[in-house]
């Protein structure tokens, strides 16, 4: 595990993928993230249709809880150089879009960030099905950290009807 100071920080990231292999692009991310920090914890895969925009590519995520040595912006440059190395392409103008890769700091420790690059807890984590079952499978019935509920709790109180699978691999 690289480290860039002292202090060990417990992040959860959700990792997806609409394009391609999508379980094949999340597993490289996994080992690519492995090589600077520790995956204590994987969700299960989950499928849905996307979320914000109109795509026939179904996404298929998962959450995994890491142990990193990196403050967050350190831990989002390499985020973001792993989704470029795989091929992974921003477009200018805001919106979401298809992707082979895409990974989103969920929580980092029990902070609240308000970069502009980066905002910890992620600020739509109660609006999406998507990202809130598989916190389920990493909290179970702990508080989310950065957040004064469960997951359980968010998933209650989630509006979004979108439907997500639980996929076996």
């Amino acid at each position: 595990m690289q480290k860039s100071n002292n202090i060990l920080n417990e992040v959860t990231l959700l990792l997806g993928s609409n394009l391609g292999d999508k379980i094949k692009n999340i597993i490289s991310a996994e080992k690519d993230l492995s090589t600077f920090l520790e995956i204590i914890k994987f969700s299960s895969f989950y499928e849905s249709i996307p979320w914000g925009y109109e795509s026939k590519n179904t996404f298929i995520n998962r959450a995994i809880l890491v142990k990193c040595y990196l403050n967050p912006l350190e831990l989002l440059i390499k985020i973001k150089a792993i989704e470029k190395r795989m091929g992974r392409i921003k477009k200018e103008v805001k919106g979401y879009e298809d992707r082979l890769i895409d990974i989103d700091i969920l929580t980092f420790n029990n902070e609240h960030i308000d970069e502009v690059k980066l905002i910890v807890p992620h600020p739509r984590i109660a609006e999406r099905r998507f990202t809130i079952l598989p916190l389920l499978d990493i909290y179970d019935e702990c508080k989310i950290p950065g957040l004064n509920n469960t997951a359980k709790s968010l998933l209650k109180n989630c509006k979004d009807e979108l439907p997500v699978n639980k996929i076996d691999v």
